[in-house]
């Protein structure tokens, strides 16, 4: 095969599993905490087709989020796939984090620990983190959310 018959079947390859995925993915999911009340922490997942460490990231967090069930974290996914920041922004203004995704400015591969009552992101977890330790990150994340007094404003 030539060098441009990779590349077509490599386009196309991709092209076919982007098509399926975008099928198949609104712009964001949310999973909500069965707790009392509601979340003191948001899991942010920010997200593409095309990255390679969310390919690592979100099965194992996938694994991660049925432990949190009945604890008072929401877990919400902003998908940058389809190409429309403005959908993504609305999802982030919806959670009240415009300011974090602004920061973030489309970048993908990560999931941000967010206190609901300061804005404040208390971690980051990424692709590095192995099951255990994506636990811990979030148990931490909801002691120290639990800790936190509610701002004036809030």
């Amino acid at each position: 095969m030539t060098t441009n018959g990779y590349v077509r079947a490599g386009f196309l390859a991709m092209a076919a599993g982007l098509l399926g995925f975008l099928m198949l993915r609104p712009v964001a999911t949310s999973v909500a905490a069965e707790a009392d009340g509601p979340a003191e922490v948001l899991a942010v997942t920010f997200s593409s087709a095309w990255c390679a460490s969310c390919r690592i990231l979100k099965p194992r967090l996938a694994r991660v989020i049925p432990e949190f069930e009945d604890a008072p974290v929401k877990f919400v996914e902003i998908d940058f796939s389809l190409g429309d920041a403005a959908a993504a922004r609305e999802v982030a203004a919806a959670e009240g984090i415009e300011a974090i995704f602004d920061d973030v400015a489309g970048a993908t591969g990560f999931t941000l620990l967010v206190d609901r009552d300061t804005g404040e992101v208390l971690e980051m977890i990424t692709s590095s983190y192995p099951e255990d330790a994506m636990r811990a990150s979030i148990a931490a994340a909801l002691a120290i959310a639990a800790r936190t007094p509610a701002r004036a404003d809030g």
